[in-house]
């Protein structure tokens, strides 16, 4: 059976294939260049078919995480009017709770259009494929759900699903077995943990949907008991439920803004988020009994959160989805498509590399166009150490590219985690204005040595969802990769995953003494990590990076190719701009 699974197209719209078994994926940003592209992935859906040698015909069946707009559109007006009576007795002032009201029906009107225009060009990219008539629909926080736990492999989880709006929902609690998954509680919206930090993104001055991650990062500089309790008291919560007072007005967060420093308010929706979400999940584990936790949805991208999760009471293990945004929903569509006709086991998700290879005639075109020679590594990849052991700054591209938002390997920078002072001047070069430091990456039989608790999320480990408290020896060998609040957010790597990226990080350790580098992704400030050798090339040039591990070259910088860059870069149109949905 072959199954094309599409993400929502509402924003990180990404195609994945189901071919006999073997998985392939990626987002349309990476082929278009825009990030967080929405819309039907048409760049996607060929490249995959192309690669697997798939014809149009041969797919079986075309699964989407949403229903048809009308259907949306009667859930939000159900949402709406289930919401009256708790918005109108929460006990807020009138005009706060007239202010929710007025919002959420603008939100309403607002969002039934986006629905509509997303439905039409799916509907419209389909029948110009010819495969209109092989679509199945699947509930969206099902799908999450699905994504979560048959990618963990944990016989039975607890599956917790959180994000902005999905369906009529915000989240879901689900029991997850060899039988099936099971809907344990739903939360509708707008009791939404992802509305919930979106606004304090937008408050704070940055982008919702796209921006949280700095708010994480920002908040560990703040005093979460200055606003905490303030911020805790939007939220109604206890016996496996929460609810968001006044959820559509953001005047509260506004004000809060104007009123305290960032670093304070950030830190208050952080500690309000990780207190809610964590004390959600332990209901549900003294409930159920279930102490294997899997994660999905945009709210699970929230690694502090997800550390606080794992520490939490009766928690056993934690595995995140790697993609657990809606890019995602396409892989877990699939999945709970195949579940509905056949038993489907959970199983360790093997790798995240799922996206296009390029051969090396590929690599050396795309040089050779830049104006730079294909020099091949003397020593191979004991070369590549041997440069970040010299404390050059080295960008690796080669195999296939990862699935979802982070840089594992074969789209990352690579820099020793020895400077701290790297967070300010490789980020300048990048064009970047980040708050949390460079990730970094572990030889795994090292990592329970650095990371506190490594066993309770090891899977998690592998694909960087999670932070984790760091040891006395990672802060002292490795202070470029730990925040200062003493955690990381590590990425751990074995041979049998990623044999190149795992024997430069060997060579390294043989080197340096220290088995752990920084690893951030490859691109530069606000763009998609790069795809193809030419985006690779680019991004080296305009990064102004020591050197450019590309397969078998390892390449210098050079000026006149970097000047060449530039003017080029001055020359190119603006893209075009991508709209929040939501």
């Amino acid at each position: 059976m072959r199954i094309l699974g599409l993400s929502a197209l509402d924003t990180d719209a990404t195609a994945c294939l189901w071919n006999e078994g073997q998985w392939s994926a990626m987002g349309e940003e990476r082929l278009s260049r825009v990030k967080q592209h929405a819309g039907f992935p048409r760049r996607a859906i060929h490249e995959l078919l192309r690669r697997a040698k798939v014809e149009l015909g041969a797919i079986d069946a075309v699964v989407y995480p949403f229903m048809p707009w009308w259907v949306e559109g009667r859930r939000m007006a159900g949402g709406y009017l289930r919401d009256l009576p708790f918005a109108l007795t929460n006990g807020d002032p009138l005009g706060q709770k007239l202010r929710h009201l007025k919002e959420y029906a603008k939100w309403c009107v607002r969002a039934v259009h986006y629905h509509r225009n997303y439905h039409r060009e799916l509907m419209s990219g389909l029948r110009e494929l010819g495969l209109l008539r092989k679509l199945h629909r699947i509930d969206h926080h099902h799908a999450h759900a699905a994504a979560a736990h048959l990618t963990s492999g944990f016989e039975s989880s607890l599956a917790v699903t959180l994000d902005w709006y999905g369906g009529g929902l915000s989240g879901s609690v689900n029991r997850c077995t060899p039988k099936g998954i099971e809907r344990l509680r739903s939360f509708r919206y707008p009791h939404s943990t992802g509305l919930f930090y979106a606004q304090v993104t937008k408050a704070l001055g940055f982008k919702p949907s796209r921006h949280e991650g700095k708010i994480v990062g920002l908040a560990a500089y703040g005093d979460p008991k200055l606003l905490g309790e303030r911020v805790l008291a939007r939220w109604v919560r206890g016996n496996g439920d929460l609810r968001y007072r006044s959820g559509m007005d953001a005047s509260f967060v506004q004000q809060l803004a104007k009123e305290n420093t960032r670093e304070d308010v950030a830190a208050a929706y952080q500690h309000a988020l990780e207190v809610i979400v964590t004390e959600l999940v332990e209901w549900w584990i003294a409930k159920t009994g279930i102490g294997n936790v899997t994660l999905a949805g945009g709210v699970a991208a929230n690694v502090k959160m997800n550390q606080r999760i794992a520490a939490g009471k009766g928690v056993e293990r934690v595995f995140i989805h790697p993609d657990m945004g809606d890019g995602g929903t396409g892989t877990g569509a699939v999945l709970a498509y195949l579940m509905e006709r056949q038993p489907v086991r959970s199983e360790e998700w093997r790798t995240c590399f799922l996206g296009p290879a390029y051969s090396e005639a590929e690599m050396e075109a795309a040089l050779r166009k830049a104006g730079l020679d294909p020099i091949r590594a003397e020593k191979g990849l004991r070369s590549v150490a041997e440069k970040l052991h010299e404390g050059k700054v080295v960008a690796r591209f080669g195999g296939a590219m990862e699935y979802g938002p982070r840089a594992l390997g074969n789209r990352s920078i690579l820099y020793p985690a020895k400077d701290p002072t790297v967070n300010d001047w490789l980020n300048k070069r990048l064009a970047r204005s980040e708050f949390m430091p460079f990730a970094p990456v572990t030889l795994a039989e090292h990592a329970a040595a650095r990371y506190v608790g490594y066993e309770r999320f090891r899977t998690a480990a592998r694909f960087m969802t999670i932070t984790c408290d760091c040891t006395e020896l990672m802060r002292k060998e490795s202070p470029a990769a730990v925040h200062v609040d003493g955690t990381a957010r590590p990425q751990v790597v074995t041979r049998e995953e990623n044999a190149d990226y795992y024997e430069i990080l060997r060579h390294y350790h043989e080197l340096s003494g220290i088995p752990t580098l920084v690893n951030t992704s490859f691109n530069m400030h606000e763009e998609p990590i790069v795809c193809s050798p030419e985006d690779a090339v680019r991004a080296f040039l305009l990064g102004n990076l020591d050197y450019l591990s590309m397969g078998p070259f390892l390449v210098p910088f050079r000026e006149e190719a970097g000047r060449r860059a530039e003017q080029a870069e001055k020359e190119k149109p603006m893209p075009r701009p991508v709209d929040a949905v939501a």
